[in-house]
Formats: structure tokens, C-alpha cells, sequence
């Protein structure tokens, strides 16, 4: 008797040890789920009227998407400033990365020197750093670091790694207290699920008059990083649209963007419009607009519309009563590409001594325009993820106006895509 309890004991354990419920596994760094956006730049320096604006130079970012292994890099020269002084060369990074714990983001931001303000301030190499992890257990955390060797402000030396949010009097010969000096800025904050993490070397601003040349409201900043972990989702809109754009042969901006609009990472309508476009020399149209919508349930997709009426290039030579430039980009769940779709139009388009062009233009329809250079009508372009259409691209063959020969002239743009 005493044996048959024994063993039913037995049996009921090892039954009882067979039916448990298997541990759920940890989670891997892989498997940890964000969205990363970041920036960095050299320098930004910009008053409140806007009659100064200088960068931001060496501007270096990711955005729009939740992979790693990511990375961005720009350089800029020294630049010198009228009034404000001398920036040293910039160079600047951002990259996303997978760590032994998670997913990270970090960008940096270095100058080689500096000389502000008739020599008021004065620095060695300044290096801002900034980064943003999340680990496998959900939480985030970030790092700030600001370096600013042989630092001197009216002369007087201040340590190479201030402490942070560190705020300095800002004062000047015979005139006093004039505003203020910030070093090594940061701040980190979660916001809306959204974690921020950001450096500023060194920001100088301008409160009072006095120094020559120099606005009250003055801003100076140098050395910016920024790291940003965003909620994680099915898919990371991106989106622009123009009405026109006009490139110097030297890669140059000269014109616009004009009526330009970005859809963001997420759902959302944005939207910009001008009464005309005005291209001295080339072209004119009435009023233009372009509208991003970007939605994520039940799929992703992004659709960007830009319109303008009455098109006239080079009085007449090329003609249309309206265009539309216009795509959409859709990932179904799971897909790795995108379903893309081209609705652009043209309506009554004529080109003077080309009776066979109409509306009815076949895309990346590339003709030889006398008096302006090649012209392609409904060009277009495509990847696995994303579209571009422009509606009219051309390359001068000769200077007209402003623009020199070579120069790019673009009217009439529409991109969407869809990353990962």
C-alpha cells in the first residue's frame, strides 16, 4: 500500500513537471524595436530678422528608419562670418548601430577652431557627442559629451570639459554684460515615446547692442548633435514635392524649390503653395501646390500632388494649361518592396516646332528643343521601394537669363517611398 502512494506521488510529479509552461525567450538586441533619427552639423549662426543666416554647415542625418548599420557623414571648410569671425573646418557623422544590449544612434559633431567676436571668445577643437540606446528590456538611456580645448573667453581660460548647461557671462571691453555663453548643452528627454538626446558645444548669444556689425538677438551655436529613438513602425514615409528647381551646372542651387512640401515619417498632410513661379528669363506659371499624405493602417503608403497652372517657358516655347506631377508608394505587410504608382499629367502641352508632343507624351520622352538644350518630358524613375517623377527636366545648352550653360531645370516633381 505504502509503495502504490509512493509511485503515484512520482507519476503525478513528473506529470505535473511535463505539463509546465515553457519559458517565453528574452528578447535579443536584434529583436529590439525603435526608429532612429539624428543630426549633426559645425555650426549655425543666424540673428532673429534673418538678414544673417549662415549654415547649418556640414549637416550630416538619418531619419525615417529602424535599421542599423546606417551611417552619414558631410565635411564643410573654415568658414569666416562678416562680423561674427571665424569658424575652423567641420566634419560630422550619425550612424545606427547594434550593440551587445540593444540599439544605439550616435551622432558627432567636430570644429577645428574658432575666433568670435573680434576675439571675445576663442577655442581649440570642439567636439560635441550625442547617443541614444534602447536595450532589450524596453528602457532607453543616453550619453552627452562636449570637449572644447584651449577654451578662453576675454582672455581667460575656461576648462576643456565644462560641466553641463554651463552658463558664462558674455562681457566686452567698456561695454559690460552683453549676453551670455552656454557650454556643453544638453538635454535628454522622453516625449510622446519619443527619446531625445542633444549637445550644443558652445552657443553664444547676442542680448544687448554694441559690438560692431552685430545684431541684438545674434545666435551663434557650434558643435550640434542630436540622437532620437522613435516608436517603431510598419513602415517609414518619406516624400517631397516641388513646382520648380533650378541647378547651376556646378551642382548650385540658383531657384526654389518652390511650393515645396515633405511628408513626414508617419501619417499626416502637409502642404505648400505660391500664387506663381517666376524663373527670370525662362519661365512663368500661375498658381501652384503641392499635398503629401502619408498613412500606415491598414498599409503604409504616401502620395505626393503637385499642380501648377498655365506653364510658359521662353515665351512660348514650351506651353502647358495645367500639370499635374504625382506618385504613391504602398508595402503591404511583410513585403520587402513597394507597390508604386505614377497618376502624373499633362494637359494641353505644346512645344513650338514639335507638332508631334501632346498631354499624351510617353514617359522619359527625351527631345532636342532648339534654343534650350534637351528637354525629357514625364521622366521617371524608379527602385524597388520608391518613385521620382519629373514632368519636365531640362539641361540648357546655352546661358539663358542667370543660368549658364548646363545649368538643370526642374518643374513639375513628385517622390514618395517607403524604407524600412
Amino acid at each position: 500500500m505504502k509503495r502504490s502512494h509512493v509511485a503515484l506521488l512520482g507519476a503525478l510529479t513528473l506529470a505535473l513537471a511535463g505539463s509546465a509552461t515553457p519559458a517565453l525567450a528574452a528578447t535579443t538586441p536584434a529583436q529590439v524595436t525603435t526608429g532612429f533619427a539624428g543630426t549633426a552639423y559645425g555650426s549655425y549662426i543666424f540673428n532673429t530678422d534673418k538678414t544673417l543666416t549662415s549654415g547649418p554647415t556640414a549637416s550630416s542625418g538619418i531619419s525615417c528608419t529602424g535599421l542599423t548599420g546606417r551611417t552619414s557623414s558631410n565635411t564643410a571648410a573654415a568658414l569666416p562670418v562678416p562680423a561674427v569671425g571665424n569658424v575652423g573646418a567641420a566634419t560630422t557623422s550619425v550612424k545606427t548601430l547594434l550593440t551587445t544590449t540593444g540599439k544605439r544612434i550616435e551622432s558627432k559633431s567636430t570644429i577645428a577652431g574658432t575666433n568670435l567676436l573680434g576675439g571675445l571668445v576663442t577655442a581649440g577643437a570642439i567636439t560635441s557627442e550625442s547617443s541614444a540606446d534602447k536595450n532589450t528590456a524596453g528602457a532607453f538611456s543616453g550619453t552627452n559629451k562636449t570637449t572644447i580645448a584651449d577654451l578662453k573667453v576675454l582672455g581667460v581660460a575656461v576648462g576643456a570639459n565644462p560641466g553641463a548647461n554651463t552658463v558664462l557671462d558674455l562681457k566686452a571691453p567698456l561695454l559690460g554684460s552683453i549676453g551670455k555663453i552656454t557650454l556643453n548643452g544638453q538635454e535628454k528627454v522622453l516625449v510622446n515615446g519619443v527619446y531625445k538626446v542633444s549637445t550644443t558645444a558652445l552657443r553664444v548669444e547676442v542680448l544687448k547692442a554694441g559690438l560692431a556689425g552685430i545684431k541684438v538677438g545674434t545666435d551663434i551655436r557650434l558643435g550640434v548633435s542630436t540622437a532620437n529613438l522613435t516608436p517603431a513602425q510598419a513602415g517609414y514615409l518619406s516624400g517631397t514635392g516641388f513646382t520648380s528647381r533650378a541647378v547651376l551646372a556646378n551642382g548650385l542651387l540658383n531657384s526654389g524649390p518652390t511650393a515645396v512640401a515633405y511628408a513626414g515619417c508617419g501619417a499626416g498632410t502637409t502642404s505648400a503653395n505660391v500664387a506663381g513661379l517666376n524663373i527670370p528669363g525662362l519661365a512663368s506659371s500661375g498658381a501652384a501646390s503641392t499635398k503629401t499624405i502619408g498613412v500606415l493602417s491598414p498599409q503604409p503608403k504616401v502620395t505626393v500632388t503637385n499642380s501648377l497652372a498655365g506653364l510658359n517657358v521662353l515665351n512660348g516655347l514650351i506651353q502647358a494649361d495645367a500639370i499635374k506631377a504625382e506618385t504613391s508608394t504602398t508595402r503591404a505587410a511583410g513585403a520587402t518592396t513597394a507597390t508604386l504608382s505614377d497618376t502624373s499629367t499633362f494637359t494641353n502641352l505644346r512645344i513650338a516646332g514639335l507638332p508631334a508632343i501632346n498631354a499624351s507624351v510617353a514617359p522619359n520622352t527625351v527631345v532636342q528643343v532648339a534654343g534650350l538644350g534637351q528637354v525629357t518630358l514625364h521622366k521617371v524613375s524608379k527602385s524597388s521601394t520608391s518613385i521620382i517623377v519629373t514632368m519636365i527636366d531640362v539641361v540648357l545648352s546655352q546661358p539663358i537669363g542667370a543660368l549658364p550653360t548646363g545649368s538643370k531645370i526642374q518643374i513639375g516633381y513628385s517622390y514618395t517611398g517607403i524604407g524600412q
